[in-house]
């Protein structure tokens, strides 16, 4: 199965397409998660299992998200073994997992969707209108108080944060009831270019992560292929530097 992410090549035209805002929000499938244990993944993780689908993952470690994903539904291993995911509809991985995690490349290798988990959060917040926070500096502050703002305008927003809020209640949340969805853009790893918004709000732009980046400049388009894929209102700190 092809992802609708993926770019096309003559072979692939054959192979069926993948919709994913369809598959995370609109249908219930089994997902694992390799990394399952980061604060990153541990949101999505939480998002997937209020989606309905059946979720699994695996990590080296533990957390309090993890135990407290667990009582929700989260088939937890503590080992990346190829068979924990080999029943998987999808597998998605974090930042901090390497090319030859042994899950990835048995899911590779036997076809299985795989998936960076920046592109399973994009797909997920295409379902609602999108508000993405991104920066340097202050991402998981702002991200928590907007999603608090419009949830004490009534507007029942989903959210996605970088860390457990006590005035969340949680780092992720799914809600039925609202239209938006308030995200935490990752600059670190290129992939804020997968996010199409109806909003952004930039807080700052510096030259850091330049384990990934050659330069300012690299970072800089990257931000700029988010303002260009935000449909709506882009929101920018002018007292930034």
């Amino acid at each position: 199965m092809k992802l609708a992410s993926e770019k096309r090549s003559a072979s692939a035209d054959r192979a069926p397409v993948l919709d994913l805002q369809r598959f995370l929000t609109r249908e219930q499938h089994r997902i694992h998660l390799v990394g399952v244990a980061g604060s990153g993944m541990s949101g999505l993780a939480g998002l997937l299992i209020e989606l309905g689908h059946a979720v699994s993952g695996s990590d080296k470690v533990t957390s309090t998200e993890t135990e407290r994903l667990q009582r929700l539904g989260l088939r937890f291993h503590e080992q990346h073994r190829p068979e924990h995911a080999d029943a998987a509809d999808l597998v998605v991985f974090s930042s901090a997992i390497k090319g030859d995690n042994p899950i990835l490349v048995a899911a590779r290798e036997s076809g299985q969707p795989v998936l960076r988990r920046a592109e399973a959060l994009a797909a997920i917040m295409r379902a609602k209108r999108g508000i993405v926070i991104a920066g340097m500096h202050g991402k998981t502050t702002t991200s928590a108080m907007t999603a608090h703002v419009l949830r004490e305008g009534g507007l029942h927003p989903s959210h996605y944060v970088g860390a457990e809020i006590p005035i969340l209640g949680t780092n992720a949340h799914w809600d039925w009831r609202g239209e938006y969805f308030v995200a935490e853009g990752d600059e670190s790893d290129g992939t804020l270019r997968c996010f199409h918004p109806e909003h952004s709000l930039i807080l700052n732009i510096e030259e850091e992560h330049l384990d990934f980046y050659a330069d300012l400049a690299a970072i800089e388009k990257v931000f700029g292929q988010l303002i260009k894929q935000t449909s709506g209102t882009v929101f920018y700190n002018i007292d930034d530097p």
